[in-house]
């Protein structure tokens, strides 16, 4: 199980730094899914691991001059305000509930990436 949670670990992170996702699109599903963990367990991980990966992979960005220093301090203050506040709200929220709503979110981003709209 070690070996299949560290090749999720993998790709979470390569894709995260390939496409500047934060993990939690590969990580969520695969931890439900493939490691058969619960939907709040499954997101309090993926927040956790995203704290080190989004660091690193933001860097590599940052060190070719693709990250906007002037927006990232009032993006960070919402990011942490929102966080907490979904956090919280989610702890609340049935699994069943909330895993059609992380599914729902992950077709509706899709879609809009699809159709350019």
């Amino acid at each position: 199980m070690n070996n299949f949670i560290i090749l999720i670990g993998l790709l979470t992170g390569f894709l995260s730094g390939l496409l500047g996702i934060g993990g939690g699109t590969v990580l969520v599903p695969g931890l439900v899914i493939l490691a058969g963990l619960s939907q709040h367990m499954s997101q309090g991980i993926a927040l956790a691991v995203i704290v080190p990966t989004a660091a690193l992979g933001a860097y590599g960005y940052f060190r070719k001059g693709n990250v906007l220093t002037s927006l990232l301090v009032f993006m960070a203050i919402g990011a942490v305000l929102g966080a907490v506040a979904g956090s919280n709200l989610a702890n609340l929220i049935p699994a069943f509930y909330l895993r059609k709503m992380f599914g729902f979110f992950v077709i509706f981003i899709a879609i809009k990436i699809f159709t350019g709209k």
